[in-house]
């Protein structure tokens, strides 16, 4: 039986919840003949919720009566897929309230192959998530429980569920509320030793209680990424994250700290662990309130300079976020001589955001400068008190960047000609995006016949960025000064 045959005798009714794998086949149906094609290839599918469940589900006129049937119907349909010869491979639900796990339990029992397990947002009781816990087999290698309103009484049964999961790679439980002494339960109860990925942010986490108990830390783990964004984490305390970082140096490449409480003391120390890490390609240090001195050690750690390794290439970072960090134009100032000085830099960097620090023109003129000859995808200016002189230089460097997709430059000080000019550029892109915030900009009064003659006489009505930028930001600034 060939593809074309496979497509057109599945069921309707059933295709909607089968996501086509990676694997062998891309279709799966219910009928005799393909459970035994797929018993014969040993064939995993993914199951989720189909689009007409969840748009229904989620439409306003819904009753609850009606999406209790939905998540019956789903969770059905799946426990028959892992008791027929389908063997799931990754089971995820979104966005429910379930009352009864019955059928949810039934099917992980039944599902001796799965992998990848994903629950996020869903309304379970506190009473009914350990049944849940208990029923997810040892073979799960994914386990993502986000939003899943995890709280200290049900740290018990979690912490047997990490016991039992010998092969477990990615963790995830974000948004949850085990605070640091449920963590420390968790984080000392896991068994697996190829643990690698670990996502904990937005869990009102605190470092104190990791410096108190080291064993239940993260240094006993070797980790190519560690999400530990918007908690309580405080530098002083973080010997713990900082072994971590240190002994993962070989293998770390994304590393979220944001929106903690670091500060300069936290960001010096975490710099000199970040030395380690030679194969980095994702920072985010966001909303530490590390000042210009704690963004100087950062750059010192990106491009270590120790004597006798001077060609050394440092750090080739892909992307770096030091938004809400009290930076100043001294700040963008060394950024500009560490990417002019780094040709790893140069080449890696893709993905830049400094929103939210008081930059002004000067500032922001040496980060557009800095950034020329990388190939950016991705760029957030945002609320950095930026005039026109910095907006009109965007705009002419913004040719340089093809490939620039996002572009945030929302609440600054730019006039309606300079956001036409950046816009037009933006919309010239070999990405044909048109995501840009331009919103909250200070506009001054709207632009003179003298600035429409010159963006009509551009030579090329196509690609008005032909104009004569200096001449324009000439007339600009004798506009601000009356």
């Amino acid at each position: 039986m060939n593809l074309q045959d496979f497509l057109q005798l599945t069921p309707v009714d059933l295709a909607e919840h089968v996501i086509p794998p990676t694997r062998v086949l891309l279709a799966a149906m219910a009928s005799k003949v393909m459970r035994q094609t797929v018993a014969k290839m040993r064939c995993l599918v993914d199951v989720l919720p189909g689009k007409s469940i969840t748009q229904a589900y989620a439409a306003v006129d819904t009753t609850n009566a009606e999406r209790r049937a939905l998540v019956r119907l789903f969770l059905g349909k799946s426990l028959c897929m892992s008791m027929a010869d389908f063997h799931i491979r990754s089971l995820t639900v979104h966005g429910m309230v379930i009352s009864n796990v019955g059928l949810l339990t039934a099917t992980l029992a039944h599902s001796t192959r799965l992998e990848l397990l994903h629950l996020h947002n869903n309304h379970i009781d506190e009473d009914l998530i350990c049944d849940v816990f208990a029923a997810i087999p040892s073979c799960v290698r994914i386990l993502k429980l986000t939003r899943q309103w995890i709280t200290r009484s049900a740290v018990t049964p979690l912490c047997a569920l990490m016991a039992r999961l010998v092969l477990l790679a990615d963790l995830d439980l974000s948004e949850n509320y085990l605070n640091s002494h449920g963590m420390e339960a968790v984080t000392s109860s896991i068994a697996s030793a190829q643990l690698r990925h670990v996502s904990l942010g937005f869990n009102h986490l605190k470092s104190r209680f990791w410096n108190e108990h080291p064993q239940l830390g993260f240094e006993r783990f070797v980790l190519h990424t560690l999400d530990l964004q918007h908690n309580k984490l405080q530098g002083v305390f973080c010997d713990s994250i900082y072994a971590c970082v240190r002994g993962s140096g070989a293998v770390l490449t994304a590393l979220d700290v944001s929106y903690n409480d670091l500060r300069l003391l936290g960001i010096s120390y975490l710099s000199a662990s970040l030395q380690h890490c030679k194969v980095l390609r994702h920072l985010n240090v966001a909303g530490n309130t590390c000042g210009d001195a704690g963004f100087a050690l950062l750059l010192a750690a990106l491009k270590p300079h120790v004597p006798g390794n001077e060609g050394e290439p440092g750090i080739a970072l892909q992307s770096l976020n030091v938004a809400h960090n009290q930076l100043s134009s001294a700040s963008a100032r060394l950024f500009n001589r560490s990417v002019t000085d780094s040709h790893a830099l140069q080449r890696s960097l893709c993905s830049v955001s400094f929103s939210n620090n008081d930059l002004y023109d000067v500032g922001v003129q040496f980060i557009i400068e800095a950034l020329a000859p990388c190939a950016l995808t991705k760029l957030s200016l945002a609320e950095c008190l930026m005039g026109d002189t910095a907006g009109l230089c965007l705009a002419r460097t913004m040719r340089q960047w093809p490939k620039l997709a996002p572009l945030d430059v929302h609440g600054n000080r730019l006039c309606p000609t300079t956001l036409l000019l950046i816009e037009t550029a933006l919309r010239q892109n070999e990405s044909h995006c048109e995501q840009m915030l331009l919103s909250g900009n200070w506009f001054v009064q709207q632009s003179t016949q003298e600035l429409q003659e010159i963006l009509l006489a551009s030579p090329d009505a196509a690609r008005p960025l032909d104009v004569d930028l200096r001449r324009v930001q000439d007339i600009l600034a004798a506009q601000a000064r009356s």
